[in-house]
């Protein structure tokens, strides 16, 4: 069972997934009034963002004290006497993402004039593509850094207010307790966009729009967004809101804006909201800050679903677990539980084991998925008057399911075909389906669960299909009472230990002598099973004879050994059985 998760309140997860607003670039900075007009050089760099500003004498040209977002003020005398280019590059080198050059007085020219000054300057401003303004003697360094710190602090303020704003609207929703559909519907009319919202494991959970919006064809949204869920798990993409490829749904192109859901440090699902191709940039800023507010509070809800998905998994798996292990004290304490949970105590059951192969690992996520495969078998057959029960005992998948009056064998036996194909497909593994014959009430599911181990344990030693029931084990269910009683076990051993002794821990004479008899006592085929030379198994034989002091050849001997070797199987299944299965002291 994995632990429970430590969450952090809602604005504690707002703090951690606050998000990013949306940074004031060089072009927007040269658009004010006091900076407008003055770009000369280095416009392909003019959309990179701007945090700060700084005088040019701070700025060392050092690559490992980076000066990452800011601009870089200097006065027109640093480009003076062909000092430009290397002022130029002394600031791209720092890292910086513009130059402001104050002229002074008497540089003050005609517009024509200005875009032909410093013509070396600019020149290097081209290669590196460092934006380069020339500005006028009012833009002081107090002006511009003031301008700059205005520009950005306001866009902070109005991206955290209209965060606050969103956050607040879904707050409410969350609190009435409505569920992700109706978050996923508040986020809609919020954006004026769809918004889908999916699982850890791809799955949509919601997927919502306003009366007045069209919902693109689901499945290619939802399988980009697994595919980031993927690539977000793995820890190779960021889990802040992202911007995707637009997505093909059936003609009608979208640009999902994905982020993450988490809490307690683990992605959980993932929120996006789909906005159309070339759309709005504020719009586009809006619908991200959408996507993380709306995030966090799936998040909560998710949290909330789980806890008491998780709460009823427990008390339905404790129920199974002693349902059949056969340990109700009594009819009372049965009947009060068995109410609960939908079981009939006198309906007729029958009890199905699956093993995978490889086995269920035990990670959080693992498990997750292992619960949801079994959540999906005892939707199997919906139209059934009692519910299956199903839950996870010892890495295996236990099915108690109702076998209605009338229904044959044949469709017992599809109901472990059908078991077994939910769980190739829900985990991707193989798994081998035992069940045990139809019994009724508490008494039945016991038996019968007990029948069904046998059937799963006897399939490891022996060659049957993945799904088999215990019947199919006629030549073990006929000597079942032969291998409980004292005499069964006693011939067992007085035939087998003989042979044990002279093997050692080799037991290659046993695996000869099975392989003989397996082979109707036909020396060449038995050699090729084996893969031994015809003199060599010959002479194993011979030893066998000798060892058993009695002639192998015969079929009375080999019958007697074929059964021994049943009988012992069989015990050393029930024993192992017995031991799990004993009620606790």
């Amino acid at each position: 069972m994995a632990q429970a998760e430590h969450v952090g309140s809602p604005h504690e997860s707002l703090h951690r997934h606050a998000p990013a607003p949306d940074p004031v670039t060089v072009s927007d900075l040269l658009a004010e009034p006091l900076l407008r007009n003055t770009l000369v050089a280095g416009a392909t760099g003019a959309g990179r963002a701007v945090r700060w500003c700084l005088p040019l004498s701070e700025i060392t040209g050092d690559p490992d004290a980076a000066e990452e977002g800011v601009a870089v003020h200097a006065h027109a005398d640093h480009l003076r006497d062909g000092a430009g280019p290397a002022t130029v590059e002394r600031v791209a080198a720092s890292g910086a993402v513009a130059l402001l050059v104050r002229l002074g007085r008497a540089d003050v020219a005609s517009p024509a004039e200005l875009r032909v000054s410093f013509p070396e300057a600019r020149a290097a401003a081209d290669a590196a593509g460092l934006p380069l303004a020339l500005l006028p003697p009012t833009a002081d360094y107090r002006a511009v850094s003031q301008l700059v710190a205005t520009k950005v602090l306001a866009q902070a303020t109005h991206v955290l207010q209209y965060s606050d704003r969103v956050h607040r609207s879904l707050g409410e929703i969350h609190a009435r307790g409505a569920g992700i559909p109706s978050l996923a519907y508040g986020m809609a009319r919020m954006g004026e966009a769809p918004v889908m919202v999916v699982d850890l494991d791809g799955t949509v959970l919601a997927y919502e729009t306003t009366a007045a919006g069209t919902k693109p064809a689901p499945a290619p949204v939802a399988a980009v967004l697994a595919r980031h869920v993927e690539g977000l798990v793995r820890g190779e993409l960021p889990i802040g809101a992202t911007v995707l490829d637009p997505v093909d749904a059936a003609g009608s192109a979208v640009v999902p804006i994905a982020a993450a859901v988490m809490f307690g440090g683990e992605i959980s699902g993932l929120v996006a909201v789909l906005e159309p191709p070339h759309g709005d940039p504020h719009d586009r800023a809006q619908r991200r800050i959408i996507a993380e507010e709306g995030a966090v509070l799936v998040g909560s809800e998710m949290l909330r679903i789980r806890s008491m998905t998780e709460a009823e998994e427990r008390t339905r798996g404790d129920f199974v677990v002693e349902l059949v292990h056969g340990r109700f004290a009594d009819g009372g304490q049965l009947q009060a539980r068995a109410r609960h949970h939908g079981f009939s105590v006198d309906g007729r059951y029958a009890v199905y084991v699956a093993e995978l192969d490889p086995p269920a690992s035990d990670d959080v996520r693992a498990v997750r998925r292992f619960n949801a495969a079994a959540r999906a078998v005892e939707r199997l057959y919906p139209e059934a008057a009692l519910p299956t029960l199903a839950t996870q005992i010892g890495g295996n998948l236990v099915v108690v399911h109702p076998v209605a009056n009338g229904v044959d064998a044949a469709a017992v036996r599809d109901v472990a075909g059908a078991v077994r194909r939910v769980l190739r497909e829900r985990l991707d593994a193989e798994a081998r389906v035992a069940f045990g014959r139809v019994g009724t009430g508490a008494g039945g599911v016991a038996t019968s669960y007990r029948e069904a181990r046998t059937a799963l344990a006897l399939g490891r030693r022996i060659d049957v299909p993945p799904v088999a029931g215990y019947d199919d084990l006629r030549i073990f269910v006929a000597l079942r009472d032969l291998a409980d009683s004292e005499n069964g076990r006693s011939f067992a051993t007085e035939m087998l230990a003989p042979l044990r002794r002279a093997d050692g821990n080799a037991r290659s004479l046993e695996s000869v002598v099975f392989a003989y008899i397996a082979e109707s006592g036909n020396l060449n085929a038995a050699a090729r099973r084996l893969g031994l030379h015809r003199n060599t198994t010959l002479y194993k034989l011979d030893r066998v004879s000798r060892v058993l002091g009695m002639d192998i050849r015969s079929a009375d001997t080999q019958f007697m050994v074929w059964l021994a070797h049943h009988i012992d199987t069989l015990t050393q299944v029930n024993d192992s059985l017995d031991e799990e299965l004993a009620p606790p002291p």
